[in-house]
């Protein structure tokens, strides 16, 4: 059977059919408008005075920045261990191309010193801008996150400052138990820098074959960050204060799971940690085993993930043990 359009219904196809295309012409108008000014933004990023009239206004440009990124990562071009350039985060590609990512780096260092400083000694500028502050925080640090799950950011990052950072973050954490504690009751830990440097260091990890570890684990070995992972990790899963989420436990696990397979860690392993059981080091890696890692074990995915760590923390209970018995 044949159907033949009447005259009008032709016209009337016509019509929808252009339509359609000034719809999409509209559409790619607007999408290059968008980027354009995305781009401006991120050239106009610098290092400003913290609490600086311009520090806020870029503060809020990396809220700006941190909405598009998390969009953009949740799309299904960004797919796992795809570059960069094959997924459709724009707002991270740009942030590259323009040399803007070290410069994002001093900026949040710089921030999380000053912010440090100020929540020991309880005052000073920052206790006055807490919303301020908290937003920088959390959209920066939400950016950087993303930024470092590509191997294209991490291999031209600032390696030894992002992990000092890291080490800076692990310290003050457990300086400040208080504090952290009445975070993780108001659910306000996440996105925090506290939470944040396990998914940075589990970028690094996953992509260390690319990375090379001689870039990396010798700055985590003289730093003491495996331990001092354990110990926050600890402190983020206390039965009594309150634990952090399950998802979060998870990634920081896997991370740890991730540095005890590394090849400077099993050369080098009576440098990670203390063998003998002095210094407490054994115990807290049970601890952690006992209490923040049981309920991770019953699911077989999860077990999977985390075996390397597990296996690593009873292998060190029986070498401390061992060293018992022969005294």
């Amino acid at each position: 059977v044949t159907t033949t359009m009447s005259k009008g219904q032709a016209k009337q196809f016509k019509s929808d059919r252009y339509s359609a295309k000034d719809d999409t012409d509209e559409l790619e108008l607007i999408t290059d408008k968008l980027a354009l000014d995305l781009r401006k933004s991120i050239r106009q990023l610098e290092i400003f005075p913290i609490l600086s009239e311009a520090w806020f206004q870029m503060a809020e440009t990396f809220v700006r920045i941190a909405s598009i990124s998390e969009m953009e990562s949740k799309l299904p071009a960004a797919k796992k261990d795809a570059t960069l350039w094959e997924t459709e985060e724009q707002a991270l590609r740009f942030i590259l191309e323009d040399g803007k990512l070290n410069l994002c780096l001093r900026c949040l260092v710089d921030f999380k010193q000053q912010q440090i400083a100020s929540r020991k000694s309880l005052n000073g500028p920052m206790m006055e801008y807490t919303t301020e502050c908290d937003k920088f925080e959390k959209s920066i640090g939400s950016i950087m996150r993303n930024a470092w799950q590509h191997v294209e950011a991490l291999q031209t990052t600032d390696l030894p400052a992002l992990l000092l950072h890291i080490h800076d973050v692990l310290t003050a954490t457990l300086e400040m138990p208080e504090y952290i504690s009445s975070l993780i009751k108001k659910g306000d830990l996440y996105y925090r820098q506290e939470i944040l440097i396990f998914y940075y260091l589990n970028g690094i990890f996953k992509h260390m074959e690319d990375v090379r570890e001689h870039r990396v684990m010798p700055i985590v070995r003289e730093r003491g960050i495996f331990m001092l992972l354990i110990r926050v990790l600890n402190q983020f899963c206390n039965p009594i204060e309150g634990s952090i989420l399950k998802l979060h436990r998870l990634k920081a696990a896997d991370t740890l799971s991730l540095l005890v397979e590394t090849e400077d860690f099993n050369t080098h392993r009576s440098s990670y940690y203390n063998q003998s059981g002095l210094g407490g080091d054994i115990d807290a890696m049970v601890e952690l085993k006992e209490c923040c890692l049981k309920d991770l074990l019953t699911d077989m995915d999860s077990r999977k993930m985390i075996r390397p760590l597990v296996d690593c923390i009873d292998r060190a209970k029986r070498q401390m043990k061992s060293l018992a018995l022969k005294k």
